[in-house]
């Protein structure tokens, strides 16, 4: 026991470290509008189910999506889940094609419980995303067309950031069918822009866009669940969720600058006092399980970002999710591991939260195959439920404007879930 504690401390330092080191696993165009490319709050189960969690509740993995199903923690157990993925990215602009690699340590949280029906969970996860790269080039001729004055003009655009959340989360169970729960976050983050317009003409001034945005606040999760049977091998459960929106109080900065031939012409910074907005948002979500094997869920999402602003612009757009999952389990008690195998699969759609030029700006579209392999001790599987989360995805993000970039994701999630006897003791006769 001791020592799987020491293990247990030594593999969460290193994720730890890890996490705070690691790259974001960005590279999108697109992440420089809003607060970058959304996280939305998935762990390893909740990705091989097409983000499907609302009314999911078991006490074998860490449940995020709704609050409440904290509260089916084992009296027993810790859990400790850490997971990363590994995706490569197709852009396609009319018949140009690039591709590019990522990688991402993506999230760490721990759960056990605190007392009977009160369950509870922490950990750090990423809440956005922003990482870009590119320019655009364009000749610029004399206004006679002679190309012998011809000079260009070079647009760059890069960004990086994002905002972080660490967590603890309260699950109490108030009857054996109906539980609560809340989330309490921590938002932090930097996200930084800068445009620059560069020419070949000396004679021409150089400008620049740098846009600054620090953020420090918090955010506050709230969940139920309601468990019921149909009959002895139907069963169902039903859940919501509320997010508050508020105003972050974040500071942002617009710097403008102007150089002609190395020489700083004009520089100026505008200040944004309420630069952004987190939105108010609703989530209902229900399973139906039939014989402990099969679970089928639907989830919807609704956040109202129509009334948030960005570095001073309203460009918001509500956003709608749907998920729907699937889960087989053959067999919760075999000795056979692949029978105790579970089997996921999921798809989403999603609206953006953005709009471009008065536009709105990318649907989303997701499919995911997964399972959790148990990783059983040969000599102490009794006492060994730890176990390994691998799914793939296929994700499409989809301009609703002509003209825009499409991007397709192959990803890879693997992801560890430490469930271990902590707590429980031993009975010397």
């Amino acid at each position: 026991m001791a020592q799987n504690r020491r293990l247990f401390f030594i593999i969460l330092t290193i994720l730890t470290s890890l996490f705070a080191q690691a790259e974001n696993g960005i590279n999108s165009p697109y992440s420089r509008f809003g607060l970058g490319i959304l996280s939305d709050q998935n762990l390893a189960v909740n990705r091989q189910m097409g983000g499907l969690g609302y009314a999911l509740r078991d006490k074998s993995y860490i449940n995020l999506l709704n609050p409440a199903a904290v509260s089916s923690a084992d009296s027993t157990t810790m859990i400790f889940e850490g997971g990363f993925s590994v995706q490569n990215g197709n852009f396609k602009e009319g018949a140009t094609k690039i591709n590019a690699g990522n990688a991402s340590f993506d999230y760490l949280a721990m759960g056990f419980r605190l007392k009977k029906n009160l369950g509870f969970a922490m950990g750090i996860l990423p809440y956005s995303n922003v990482g870009y790269a590119f320019s655009s080039n364009e000749t610029i001729l004399s206004p006679d067309g002679d190309t012998n004055g011809a000079f260009s003009s070079i647009y760059k655009y890069n960004g990086n950031g994002g905002l972080t959340q660490p967590f603890v989360t309260i699950g109490w169970g108030i009857t054996d069918n109906f539980s609560v729960g809340v989330t309490a976050s921590y938002l932090y983050g930097e996200i930084n822009h800068n445009v620059s317009n560069e020419f070949t003409d000396n004679n021409i001034s150089n400008r620049t866009r740098q846009y600054n945005l620090d953020v420090s606040s918090y955010k506050a999760d709230f969940g139920i669940q309601y468990s019921g049977k149909f009959s002895e091998k139907h069963s169902y459960t039903i859940g919501a969720v509320y997010s508050l929106g508020h105003d972050l109080n974040a500071e942002a900065q617009l710097i403008e600058r102007k150089v002609t031939s190395g020489t700083a012409e004009y520089s100026d910074t505008a200040i944004f006092a309420s630069a952004i907005n987190l939105p108010h948002t609703f989530g209902l979500g229900f399973t139906y399980t039939y014989n402990s094997k099969w679970t089928f869920g639907a989830d919807y999402t609704l956040q109202q970002w129509g009334e948030s602003s960005f570095f001073g612009d309203n460009i918001g757009s509500d956003r709608s999710k749907i998920s729907l999952g699937v889960e087989y389990n053959p067999n919760k008690i075999s000795r056979n591991v692949l029978k105790r195998t579970r089997y996921r699969a999921g798809l989403y759609y999603a609206e953006p939260y953005t709009e471009f030029n008065g536009k709105k700006g990318c649907e989303e579209f997701g499919a995911s195959l997964g399972f959790s392999l148990p990783m059983t001790s040969n000599n102490n599987m009794n006492n060994n439920r730890s176990i390994l989360n691998v799914s793939g995805q296929f994700v499409r993000i989809n301009p609703k404007t002509e003209g825009m970039i499409t991007e397709t994701y192959l990803r890879l999630n693997i992801g560890v879930t430490f469930n271990e006897f902590w707590f429980f003791k031993s009975k010397v006769n």
